[in-house]
């Protein structure tokens, strides 16, 4: 069984997918004007780069985008020979508007990878108006797939092109016209929509939990569960428009929505470095900006008898739990994983099998290259968002996890989601501990403290603690009686 939970109560909105009550991937959303994958913008070209073939472009965010030129328009309607010798400035120049569509959203330093060539998602399509290509899901059976490409060529015209997603397996004909038909609507609406705005300008951006939805949304689900009146509202009417529609319930108990589910503890152990299998072994995960290694150890494991018996069985169970753990803490990139040494090339097929299997269950590219001659194992993830340590943690000398504490950001939210707890409380302030580098941040953004006490109806007291991990609440009640306890602990 699977179910969706959406934390949509406070500023930050968080989704998680849950199954058999285990917490499977989770993703954050906050306000800011970081642009979301997806999000489609009018922009400006602000500078050409012949040397990289690229483009940076103005999209009226912090950081510039980042275009291709394998992501033009312009450069995919050409001949092979012709793509081989033009270059960027000869098809696009500073200056002009464009529109494009968010591929990757800002990590670190880097803005957002942009495509121009856009598309339209639906929960049988994917519509391409600009990419003449059919392509049918892997899943689906080999004696399907030529019906579903037959009627493919038929819908579209010349230039545009499709994905025919696993729910089209069946061949749903009628369903699937009229989804192509919305679909070049919202295409034909958003062209439209940019003829009247100014570079750089938002043109449509979907609610936050649509991306994740089309892709976790399968028959296991059996409820969505949400703490947000408006948020549950389209839910509702998003979850209407499958076939057959999802129950979307709302949640309105005292108890914290992820509290409730367990999900705010498996979040706080995904971003520890350490993870702890059945058997005693362990697995370390040390995070780079280049790539991600992994560590297999046996740990208390030892086994008995057979030591390449033990080798393969907690290498087997290494290779499964590291495989959740790279969805759940949404790792991309290159990574590389020390398993336990093993000599014989039948027990390292034996894992590369068990990876395989495990790979069909995230829906997120994943390329296996194999053992290398050092008996390293190498894998690529592709990125779409920045990781859940990333996301929740930065770097720092303060070394409790692994070099990473929470950042400003993740506190101030957390603090927002600890204060509602008192909400119909008849209490006046509240005195809360802070971590010291959070206390700083607070100082400095001062408003931020201001908005929460205005939205909660509470006076803040705020102190600095001696942990980098926990905001805590010393005391409620009045203000008076807070200034006077602060007073006492100080002396």
């Amino acid at each position: 069984m699977q179910r969706v939970v959406v934390n949509a109560a406070g500023m930050e909105k968080r989704i998680a997918l849950l199954n058999n009550e285990k917490l499977v991937e989770c993703a954050f959303y906050r306000p800011t004007k970081k642009p979301l994958t997806g999000s489609i913008y009018k922009g400006k070209i602000q500078k050409v780069l012949p040397g990289m073939q690229a483009v940076f472009v103005d999209i009226g965010t912090d950081k510039n985008g980042f275009l291709h030129k394998d992501d033009l328009p312009a450069f995919q309607k050409l001949s092979h020979n012709e793509k081989k010798s033009i270059s960027i400035s000869s098809l696009i120049k500073e200056g002009e508007s464009i529109l494009v569509q968010v591929a990757k959203e800002e990590t670190g330093d880097k803005g957002a990878k942009l495509t121009a060539l856009l598309s339209f998602t639906g929960h049988l399509l994917v519509y391409f108006p600009f990419t003449p290509h059919i392509g049918i899901s892997k899943k689906i059976k080999e004696s399907k797939r030529g019906a579903l490409q037959s009627w493919g060529h038929s819908a579209l015209n010349n230039g545009d092109g499709l994905i025919i997603r696993t729910g089209c397996e069946e061949f749903p004909e009628k369903a699937m016209g009229l989804e192509l038909d919305s679909l070049k609507r919202q295409f034909n609406e958003t062209i439209n929509e940019a003829a009247l705005k100014k570079a750089p300008s938002l043109i449509t951006q979907s609610p936050f939990f649509y991306s994740l939805l089309e892709r976790w949304l399968n028959p296991h689900v059996q409820e969505i569960i949400v703490d947000d009146f408006d948020t549950f509202n389209q839910l509702k009417e998003y979850a209407a428009s499958f076939q057959n529609p999802y129950p979307v319930k709302l949640y309105h108990e005292k108890e914290p929505l992820f509290r409730r589910y367990g999900i705010d503890i498996d979040i706080e152990k995904a971003i520890s470095p350490l993870v702890w299998l059945k058997n005693g072994s362990s697995l370390y995960f040390n995070v780079t900006e280049a790539l991600t290694a992994i560590d297999v150890n046996t740990g208390k494991f030892t086994g008995k008898k057979d030591r390449s018996k033990t080798v393969v069985d907690t290498n087997i169970l290494a290779a499964k739990e590291i495989m959740k753990q790279l969805r759940l803490r949404n790792i991309a990139g290159m990574v590389v994983i020390d398993f336990i040494t093993m000599q014989a090339n039948e027990d390292k097929e034996q894992i590369l099998s068990v990876l395989r299997e495990e790979i069909k269950k995230d829906s997120s590219t994943i390329v296996i290259y194999g053992f290398t001659k050092m008996g390293l194992f190498e894998m690529t993830r592709k990125k779409e968002r920045p990781s859940l340590l990333e996301t929740l943690a930065e770097k720092s000398n303060d070394e409790w996890i692994g070099g990473y504490r929470l950042r400003s950001e993740t506190l101030y939210f957390e603090l927002e989601r600890s204060i509602k707890e008192y909400t119909f409380e008849d209490i006046e302030a509240l005195w809360i501990e802070v971590p010291p580098h959070f206390a700083d941040w607070l100082e400095k953004n001062n408003d931020k403290l201001t908005w929460l006490e205005k939205s909660c109806g509470y006076k803040l007291f705020i102190s600095r603690g001696d942990s980098n991990r926990k905001s805590h609440v010393r005391h409620t009640g009045t203000a008076a009686d807070i200034t006077n306890r602060m007073l006492k602990d100080s002396d």
